[in-house]
């Protein structure tokens, strides 16, 4: 009878690691990819943004913001927690924080430096 608890606890364990795991999986799909952003409030007013997350061959995620590619700044961190994608890019020689969560099926909202809010639209 022990056995048969142990099997039975370590199946328990077993589906709801599985059920984590492809969670975390349906968020990396939904954030992975190109985003339109708008920061509202920067010193030089509101300004339009390309996000581009990518998820690196050894699953980590990375990515680039600004501009086309060629002009971006390479994300320092890149990470998700939840159905909040978290990041750092250095910006004109300093360390700026963004997060933005999920909205809908291909809207965001967070905000850049905890002063800027964000709306973004994913558009790849």
């Amino acid at each position: 009878m022990k056995n048969i608890q142990k099997l039975l606890i370590v199946a328990v364990l077993f589906f709801a690691g599985f059920a984590a795991v492809q969670a975390q999986s349906e968020t990396e799909k939904f954030f992975v990819g190109k985003w339109k952003l708008m920061v509202y409030g920067l010193p030089n007013g509101d300004t339009e943004m390309v996000l581009n997350i990518t998820k690196n061959s050894d699953g980590s995620l990375g990515g680039t913001i600004g501009g086309d590619d060629a002009n971006a700044n390479k994300l320092t961190k890149a990470e998700i927690e939840g159905n909040t994608f978290y990041a750092n890019f250095i910006g004109n020689g300093y360390n700026v924080p963004l997060y933005i969560e999920k909205k809908g099926d291909k809207k965001v909202e967070g905000s850049m430096n905890d002063m800027f809010d964000i709306e973004g639209t994913k558009i790849k």
